[in-house]
């Protein structure tokens, strides 16, 4: 065997060798495409793509607090606004509150209408009471196209598609306007030239009463101008019924004036506190920064239960500042006075961290 056999033969072995190897190598997998959260702007500011679904959801909240104070001191005093503290009445003194709300509100497209879940998680801490605020679940409904079903707001407080025709005045606290969440099954609608309506089956919670829910009718239009509308309700718990109309006037830009009456037939769930009541405010944005309004109530034939008493009248004064984006300083001052007693002033001032 001379040296060119045994080369060729060495270099004949390497070659089934590396072959051999190559036959066993592992092939390693392409990795999958990361997909990042998209953003969703099909409903405004804030929705992301939950991943691998075409559902968007929006997370937002606010964390408060918040330092408020009265002049009530005794029966012989008008109850002020009892909202400013969180439940109770703090007697000629101040306290301090806090608040944080999480929202989650998840939203897609159906050929149904759009489908939606909303929850509210809300816990509040108050300086009278030392021990920490539970989380809870402060609202949670679910809707598809105009039918709404769970607990929140009543529909004689809030019109989903109904725009300005929501709430009390302009102000937090809004005065007497019968604030109340209920369980509850609704269907909205609209119609042509800013027409909208919406019909509410709702539970006011009491046991012993009957299979009959309440039942609440708001039909109103809206325009360029402003809005006006008209809300019903019947208590049949109470048997009995109430009525309310209101308009309100985009008088500038950034400036609107708002009329509001009730009507009662008894000291029912949709009552404001009297048989019949009256409202007026104003709101104005007098800068990017500033806003404030004022606004006014009396009531007329009340049951109201501290003073037994014929009438009451409120006023209410509020200051807002939004030095940065994101960050409030809200001011609000309210004035309750029933006939036969003293009025009573309370307020608050409030630091806002929305998100």
């Amino acid at each position: 065997m001379n040296i060119k056999s045994i080369l060729l033969g060495s270099a004949a072995a390497l070659i089934a060798a590396s072959g051999a190897r190559a036959a066993d190598a592992v092939v390693v997998a392409e990795p999958e495409p990361v997909e990042y959260v998209r953003v969703c702007d099909v409903y405004g500011a804030g929705f992301f793509y939950i991943p691998g679904t075409e559902t968007c959801l929006q997370i937002s909240g606010y964390v408060w607090y918040q330092i408020t104070a009265t002049s009530y001191r005794d029966a012989t005093d008008t109850v002020g606004f009892n909202d400013y503290f969180g439940g109770g009445v703090t007697a000629d003194g101040w306290r301090k509150t806090v608040q944080a709300r999480l929202n989650f509100d998840a939203r897609s497209e159906t050929e149904w209408g759009t489908l939606r879940g909303y929850i509210r998680l809300q816990s509040d801490w108050s300086g009278y009471n030392t021990v920490d605020g539970p989380v809870a679940i402060d609202q949670a409904f679910l809707s598809i196209g105009g039918l709404r079903m769970g607990y929140t707001e009543s529909a004689w407080n809030e019109t989903t598609n109904g725009g300005a025709s929501s709430w009390g005045s302009f102000t937090w606290g809004g005065l007497y306007y019968a604030y109340q969440q209920r369980d509850l099954i609704q269907y909205s609608f609209s119609g042509g030239n800013g027409f909208f309506g919406t019909i509410s089956l709702e539970d006011d919670g009491l046991t012993g009463e009957g299979y009959m829910p309440d039942v609440v009718g708001v039909a109103g239009i809206g325009q360029s101008w402003g809005t006006v509308w008209a809300k019903a309700a019947y208590d049949e718990s109470a048997s009995g019924w109430a009525a309310s109309a209101g308009a309100q006037f985009d008088v500038a830009e950034g400036h609107s004036v708002r009329l509001l009456g009730f009507y009662a037939s008894n000291a029912n769930d949709y009552s404001v506190g009297g048989r019949w009541s009256v409202m007026g405010a104003y709101y104005g944005q007098f800068t990017p920064t500033f806003a404030a309004s004022i606004g006014a109530q009396y009531i007329g034939d009340t049951n109201y239960a501290a003073a037994g008493s014929p009438s009451l009248v409120a006023g209410e004064l509020a200051f807002i500042w939004t030095p940065v984006t994101n960050f409030e300083v809200r001011s609000e001052i309210n004035y309750d006075k029933a006939t036969g007693l003293d009025g009573t002033i309370s307020g608050f001032l409030r630091f806002t961290r929305y998100f």
